[in-house]
């Protein structure tokens, strides 16, 4: 199936109006959570993104490395890779569906994980300047969100 094909499907079963892509990308929302469908015509993919928001100060220590953990094997993001805009600067969730396996049902549970896997991480994002802020004002930091992977939040 084609990447047009394929949207007008899902728009059809899905009942969404006006998901029509220009220049190879489509934008759908779901629970408050904007995911764009582009096609990746190199792979022959249609790419899911969903952005989770921006880094806070310690990006580069514990929120990076509950990041990197969840990619390893893809387990913490159930199949998609979290990454950094580097146009924005926010971080965000890509997920690949090759056309050649993906059909209209697939692409539905695949964004519906994609949403889910988004509103996970926002709220850990969210912990992890809620700490940050009560460390600085000298409160005391809750570091329960650090391990969040381990502790099966993330569906590893």
């Amino acid at each position: 199936m084609e990447f047009k094909e394929l949207l007008a499907a899902f728009a059809a079963k899905y009942g969404i109006e006006g998901l029509n892509d220009a220049d190879g990308v489509a934008m759908l929302k779901a629970d408050d959570i904007s995911v764009e469908l582009l096609e990746d015509q190199q792979t022959r993919s249609v790419l899911a993104c969903a952005e989770i928001g921006f880094p806070p100060p310690d990006a580069d220590g514990a929120f990076g490395a509950m990041m990197l953990q969840a990619n390893f094997l893809l387990r913490g993001t159930e199949g998609a890779t979290l990454c950094q805009n580097p146009e924005t600067g926010a971080y965000a969730l890509v997920r690949p569906f090759p056309l050649a396996l993906t059909d209209v049902e697939s692409l539905g549970a695949g964004i519906e994980s994609l949403v889910n896997q988004t509103e996970n991480w926002r709220k850990a994002l969210v912990g992890l300047r809620m700490a940050e802020d009560a460390s600085s004002k000298g409160l005391g930091t809750d570091v329960s969100h650090h391990d969040m992977i381990a502790n099966g939040f993330f569906h590893v």
